[in-house]
């Protein structure tokens, strides 16, 4: 014990080897065997490492991929507003409003990171079934006749699944940013003849845009690379592009085209999360220069 107090290096290596070797043999090995892949082909159902853009080329070229990445897209931008609007809120209400067990009504929002991934998109399967609670609410208070089906099996369900299962983690960073919001500076909002709205609007979600921000990447990008709820209770018809490289690893058996579309799906999220980044830098340098011009 002695000798490894007595060297530092070696106590770096004991503290940070296992994480290291971790990350490096299920995040980086994975992630270099798809990007190699990507630029093999199949020949004659095997395959063969030769190098080639072709896999690229048949996703550039192919318009059957394409719709699928702008539907990703598109799903990904829904899930990222709803969550952070949904956060932004319950984080006020939380702040502001309550003033005793804040733990506790923080708790029942980070509550759901505890339940399993799937078995919360099988419960709203239940819940958004034909037979499931709502449709059951609906009929036995006389609204409707029968089902709903828009509620399940569509892209409806989807987005409401995935906005579930984003909301934690857009949530967390919310609500650390407005836990760092003094009160007394919306009591000096309103003392300068500011209403609600316009306090919230121009002094509270300019002082949390950062945690609003970071919220939106990471529901944006969760809904983004999601593959179970689009199956589960999704539409057939709404294809992501997670699933369609899915695909190519099982019936369609073109590994290269597969990795290939999650070398750019992986390429897309860097570029999500490299815009917050990009938007703080901005942000000090705009500042900069005004003094400049001044």
């Amino acid at each position: 014990m002695n000798f490894i107090r007595r060297h530092r290096s070696i106590q770096a290596v004991l503290l940070i080897g296992p994480t290291a070797a971790w990350a490096g043999l299920f995040i980086v090995v994975p992630t270099v065997t798809i990007v190699l892949m990507s630029f093999w082909k199949i020949n004659n159902y095997h395959l063969v490492h030769d190098w080639n853009l072709s896999s690229y080329g048949e996703f550039v070229h192919t318009a059957i991929y394409h719709n699928p990445l702008f539907f990703t897209l598109e799903n990904g931008a829904i899930v990222a507003v709803m969550s952070v609007v949904l956060s932004v809120v319950l984080a006020h209400f939380i702040h502001f409003r309550v003033r005793r067990h804040k733990l506790f009504f923080f708790g029942t929002v980070v509550i759901a990171l505890w339940l399993g991934y799937l078995l919360r998109i099988f419960g709203w399967r239940i819940v958004l079934g034909n037979d499931g609670v709502v449709n059951g609410f609906l009929q036995e208070v006389g609204v409707i006749k029968g089902p709903l089906s828009f509620l399940v099996f569509s892209r409806f369900a989807v987005i409401v699944t995935q906005t579930h299962l984003s909301m934690p983690f857009a949530f967390i960073p919310i609500y650390a940013a407005m836990e760092r919001l003094s009160p007394a500076t919306m009591q000096a909002a309103s003392d300068l003849y500011a209403n609600r709205t316009r306090a919230f609007l121009h002094v509270e979600l300019p002082l949390v845009s950062a945690g609003v921000i970071t919220g939106a990447t990471f529901a944006f990008v969760l809904a983004f690379g999601d593959y179970f709820a689009p199956i589960l209770v999704g539409a057939p018809s709404n294809v992501t592009i997670g699933n369609v490289a899915a695909d190519q690893f099982g019936a369609a058996f073109n590994w290269p085209l597969g990795a290939a579309i999650g070398v750019v799906m992986t390429v897309t999220v860097l570029v999500v999360m490299a815009i917050p980044a990009l938007l703080g830098l901005l942000r000090r340098l705009v500042p900069a220069e005004q003094e400049a011009v001044a």
